[in-house]
């Protein structure tokens, strides 16, 4: 799996609540420029892909001409729309749908209007991984060997910006 040498990066693109999301294989080692291990086709950042929209709330109403009177309402709302990781660990996921159940969080980002890292409120949108590499497992309560997933390709995600 090639990916693209700009996304394979070690400084991180977003922080969710104020932590690096920073990946681990199986058995829960972070990947770091120092990793020795087998999995070397990870990054810790979204891939190049996603989209940064953005848009602007207006109230709007006419007046007694007939025309559009306009008014924008807060600031310009940004959303990270299909943010994309190409091969996930399943203790990074587990991690990430932790992130995800709280609903809100606190991102991180560098901002081209502002000109600066800015920290704001984001809630989660639409989530989605495709299991790709199992491993049989032991479950004792019912007495049998099982498949679990160990990595997913395709984990995909949004973020929406709350306004604050």
């Amino acid at each position: 799996m090639g990916l693209c040498p700009k996304t394979n990066s070690f400084a991180s693109l977003i922080l969710i609540n104020g932590r690096e999301f920073k990946f681990r294989d199986p058995e829960g080692n972070y990947l770091t420029e120092y990793y020795h291990g087998d999995y070397y086709n990870t990054v810790n950042n979204p891939a190049i892909g996603y989209n940064e929209l953005s848009e602007q709330l207006v109230k709007t109403t006419r007046n007694a001409k007939g025309q559009v009177v306009a008014q924008t309402v807060n600031r310009r709302l940004n959303k990270f729309d299909n943010l994309y990781w190409p091969y996930m660990s399943r203790v990074n996921l587990v991690e990430l749908k932790k992130e995800i159940a709280k609903f809100y969080c606190d991102l991180s980002f560098y901002d081209e209007e502002a000109n600066s890292f800015v920290t704001r409120k984001y809630y989660w949108g639409d989530f989605s991984a495709t299991p790709c590499e199992w491993e049989t497992v032991w479950v004792s309560g019912l007495n049998k060997h099982m498949k679990r997933p160990i990595w997913y390709k395709d984990v995909k995600c949004n973020l929406i910006d709350m306004g604050y």
